[in-house]
């Protein structure tokens, strides 16, 4: 997946589509690898797959997942912090469009595939939203 970056140094100026809320249509597509592990952060790396059991299910990334749960369970609560000594609920929906917005913030910063993000900070709804903003951004 190629990130588009929209600052100034970037020459490409197509606008990042919209991604659809559904999970019927993905497929996981495996890079082809013949080695089971690597140093490289850009090398793929071959699942382990067994013909039945758990083992052989068709592996699904952290987004595909996510929006699973979103369309599952949207308007259910997903997160709840405590900010200024009120109780505060983000519903799945309200959860997956927050870290899409923290995606599109870390690549329209520069982030790019393969690289790292450094979230410190309290256990809050912000630090999950950007632990998953980076998942999606990548």
């Amino acid at each position: 997946m190629e990130s588009i970056c929209n600052c100034p140094c970037s020459h490409n100026t197509e606008e990042p589509k919209a991604v659809p809320l559904s999970t019927a249509h993905l497929a996981t597509t495996l890079a082809p690898a013949d080695q089971l592990w690597s140093t490289g952060r850009e090398q793929a790396v071959r699942l382990r797959m067994e013909e039945s059991g758990p083992g052989s299910e068709a592996p699904i990334t952290v987004h595909q997942m996510f929006l699973e749960t979103v369309e599952k369970y949207g308007n259910h609560p997903a997160l709840v912090s405590k900010k200024d000594g009120q109780w505060m609920t983000l519903t799945w929906n309200q959860y997956y469009e927050q870290c899409r917005a923290a995606a599109k913030s870390f690549l329209k910063l520069g982030l790019e595939r393969y690289h790292g993000v450094g979230i410190l900070g309290f256990n809050s709804a912000e630090w999950f939203i950007s632990d998953i903003g980076c998942i999606l951004a990548g």
